[in-house]
C-alpha cells in the first residue's frame, strides 16, 4: 500500500528519532511505500519547501508554517489558517495524491484542515486520524488556550475535521471513552487503540561511573532523571515540588531534568540555586540513551485537571534503559495498569510530593527493585510498545474498512 503521512513532527537529523519516524519506517520495512509531508510546525515562519529522501526509502517534503505578526492569540490563530493552506499547496505541487491509498495523520487536524478537501478530491479511500492530546480540551486544561469564544470556535473547526477520516486511533482503551463522550463519532467510523512506540531495543549496560563524570553528576548519590521537551504539559510542577520535599526529608536523591523548551530558564534557574536540582542541555539520542543508564529512576507526571488519559513516551527511553519508572498520573489511566502488570514502576496520585519523592526513592536505592525493573523492562517495551503493534493496527483499520465495504 502507498501511505501518506502528514505530520508536525519528523526530525531526521543523525541520531534523532519519533514516533511518526518509527511508524513511517516500520511500514516501510514491511513493504509499503509512505511518503510524508512534514508541516515543521516548529521552523521559523516563511522558510522554504525541501523535498529529500531518507535512508529508509521514505521521501520527505518538508514546509515551514506561515503566520502573521501581531498578539500571541492572533499569531496562533493565524498559523493554524495559513500554515494549513500552505501545507495544502505543497501537498497539490509536491505528490501525486490520487496514487495513495492512504492518509495518516495526528490530532490537531484543524492544522492540514485545507489539504483533508484535496485528499477527498483525490480519492484517497483511508483517512486515519491518530490522537495523542485531545485537541482542544487537553490545551485549554493546561493552560495554553483560553476558553470561551476561542475555545467554542476551536472545538467546532475540529469536530467538522474528524468527521472526515474513516477510522480514529487512540493511545489507551480510556482514551476510546472520553472520545465517544466528548466527540461525536460517525456511525462508520472505526475506533482502535495501540499505546505509543518506539524503537524497543534494550540499550547495553554501560559505566555508571564514566557516564557520571563525562556529564558532572553526583559520583555517588541516586538520580531520579526527566528527559525531553522541557514544556508545559509535563508536570515539571510536581517534581520539583518533590524534589523541595526530598531536600525538606533529608533524602540523597537528586532531580535531573535533561532537554529545552519554554521552562528550560525556570530548571536552570532552580538547578543554579544548588540544593538537589539538576539541568543538562539535550544531547544526540544515542548519548542520552547512555546518560539515563548513569541514573537511577525515569519521572513521569501528567498535569492535573487534564481529564484525557496519556502514556508518556519518554516512558519508552527509560524502560530500553532497564530504570523503574516512577509516575505521577491522573486517577484511571490505564498506563498505570501497565507499570504495574510488568512490575516496571510505580505511580502515585497527584499533589503528593512526599509520596513521589519516597517512591522515587526507594526505586532508586532498592536493588532488588531495580534488578526487577532492568530483568521486566524488555517483555513490557515487547509486550507493549514495539512499533509492529503500530503497524499492525494501522493495517487492521484499512483491513476493516476493506471488509465493511466490501
Amino acid at each position: 500500500m502507498r501511505f501518506l503521512m502528514v505530520t508536525m513532527q519528523y526530525p531526521v537529523a543523525p541520531g534523532q528519532s519519533y514516533l511518526t519516524t518509527e511508524l513511517a519506517d516500520a511500514l516501510t520495512a514491511a513493504g509499503h511505500e509512505v511518503e510524508v509531508l512534514h508541516l515543521d510546525w516548529g521552523a521559523a515562519s516563511g522558510g522554504l519547501t525541501r523535498s529529500f529522501t531518507t535512508r529508509s526509502g521514505v521521501r520527505v517534503v518538508r514546509v515551514a508554517p506561515r503566520a502573521v505578526g501581531g498578539p500571541e492569540m492572533l499569531r496562533n490563530a493565524s498559523k493554524f489558517v495559513m500554515s494549513g493552506r500552505h501545507a495544502a499547496r505543497a501537498a497539490w505541487r509536491e505528490f501525486d495524491l490520487k496514487s495513495f491509498d492512504a492518509l495518516i495523520t495526528w490530532m490537531p487536524a484543524i492544522a492540514i484542515a485545507p489539504l483533508l478537501p484535496l485528499v477527498l478530491r483525490a480519492g484517497i479511500k483511508h483517512r486515519l486520524l491518530f490522537i495523542w492530546d485531545f485537541f482542544p480540551d487537553h490545551h485549554r486544561e493546561i493552560g495554553r488556550m483560553p476558553g470561551g469564544l476561542p475555545f467554542r470556535v476551536a472545538r467546532a473547526w475540529e469536530q467538522r475535521q474528524m468527521d472526515r477520516f474513516t477510522a480514529i486511533i487512540c493511545t489507551l482503551p480510556g482514551n476510546e471513552l472520553y472520545l465517544r463522550e466528548h466527540y461525536r463519532v460517525r456511525p462508520n467510523q472505526r475506533v482502535l487503540v495501540t499505546p505509543v512506540w518506539a524503537d524497543a531495543t534494550p540499550v547495553p549496560s554501560i559505566e555508571r561511573a564514566a557516564i557520571r563524570t563525562r556529564y558532572d553528576l553526583p559520583p555517588d548519590a541516586p538520580i531520579a532523571v526527566f528527559g525531553g521537551q522541557l514544556v508545559e504539559g509535563r508536570g515539571f510542577e510536581q517534581m520539583l515540588v518533590a524534589a523541595d520535599a526530598a531536600q525538606a526529608a533529608g533524602s540523597p536523591l537528586h532531580y535531573l531534568f535533561v532537554g529545552e523548551g519554554r521552562l528550560t530558564e525556570m530548571i536552570r534557574e532552580r538547578a543554579a540555586a544548588g540544593g538537589n536540582v539538576l539541568y543538562r542541555p539535550p544531547v544526540p539520542r544515542s548519548d542520552y540513551l547512555d546518560l539515563l543508564g548513569g541514573c537511577d529512576v525515569g519521572m513521569v507526571a501528567t498535569v492535573p485537571g487534564v481529564t484525557s488519559f496519556s502514556i508518556p513516551s519518554k516512558t519508552i527511553d527509560y524502560l530500553r534503559a532497564g530504570l523503574p519508572v516512577i509516575a505521577a498520573v491522573e486517577h484511571g489511566n490505564d498506563f498505570v495498569a501497565i507499570l504495574d502488570r510488568y512490575r516496571v514502576g510505580r505511580a502515585v496520585a497527584f499533589g503528593d510530593a512526599a509520596g513521589f519523592h519516597r517512591a522515587a526513592e526507594t526505586l532508586a536505592t532498592d536493588p532488588g527493585l531495580r534488578a526487577l525493573a532492568r530483568r521486566n523492562a524488555p517483555r513490557c517495551l515487547d509486550d507493549v510498545f514495539d512499533v509492529r503493534h503500530a503497524v499492525a493496527t494501522v493495517l487492521r483499520a484499512v483491513q476493516e474498512e476493506n471488509q465493511g465495504n466490501e
